[in-house]
């Protein structure tokens, strides 16, 4: 290695792009599909004894109780009906902020407590729920916007951007004197139901999809029942928001 690490990066980038190019000239030459490439893919790491680096493992951060109901007070104070339902919703159901955008109002079931998630990471379909007291206001908010395709709709009628909805938690964030953004809503929700709801991390990861390798054969056979939606109510009741 020599004593510049721009230089070392750069050659390394270029000796990674002619593999590349190695690589993909082979492929085509033995005309290899998709699943002809993965299987190849797979014996050059067990070959070649490739492990994946491990990753640092980091704590979620949260707000504390004083911030979390002082942001959600300030959201209040703002007097804006659909971001106050965003924002609630992104910790009832503990999704991801690209999920909420894409939520339809054909996804909502206001009678079972539960939104459909469409192709949420990973390409997966799931269920995810949201207390009962809540669906009344979501009930309110779907009448009074029949023509709605999408849950939460900008003045043009088109569903939010991702960045729009982070714009829109940093601008509540700063009045509230708090850091967050929409992931933290997330970390917030499957903390608090680790903390009161009694549900297993199976469980958990279900209504969350909040899925790891080693762990998908574990909740992959666990379905959403009465028992679990019961606790997760009772939990949510707590919250008191």
């Amino acid at each position: 290695m020599s004593d510049n690490p721009a230089n070392d990066a750069s050659q390394n980038g270029k000796a990674k792009s002619e593999i590349v190019s190695q690589v993909a000239r082979i492929v085509r030459k033995h005309g290899l599909d998709y699943d002809d490439w993965r299987y190849v893919a797979k014996r050059v790491r067990q070959v070649c004894e490739l492990r994946p680096a491990k990753r640092a493992k980091k704590l979620p951060r949260v707000l504390t109780a004083d911030d979390f109901r002082r942001f959600y007070q300030v959201v209040d104070q703002a007097d804006d009906v659909q971001h106050a339902l965003m924002l609630r919703l992104l910790f009832y159901t503990g999704v991801r902020v690209s999920e909420l955008c894409s939520v339809q109002v054909a996804d909502v079931d206001l009678e079972a407590c539960k939104i459909r998630i469409n192709q949420g990471k990973g390409s997966k379909d799931r269920y995810v729920l949201f207390g009962k007291s809540f669906a009344t206001a979501l009930r309110t908010h779907i009448a009074a916007h029949q023509k709605n395709r999408w849950l939460f709709q900008t003045r043009r009628n088109t569903r939010f951007s991702t960045r729009r909805v982070q714009q829109i938690v940093e601008k509540y964030a700063d009045l509230a004197g708090v850091k967050a953004t929409p992931h933290t809503f997330r970390h917030q929700a499957i903390t608090w139901l680790t903390r009161h709801s009694g549900l297993a991390d199976a469980e958990l990861q279900l209504i969350t999809g909040h899925a790891r390798r080693e762990t998908l054969s574990v909740y992959q056979h666990v379905a959403l029942d009465g028992q679990l939606e019961e606790r997760y109510q009772d939990a949510m009741k707590k919250v008191d928001l």
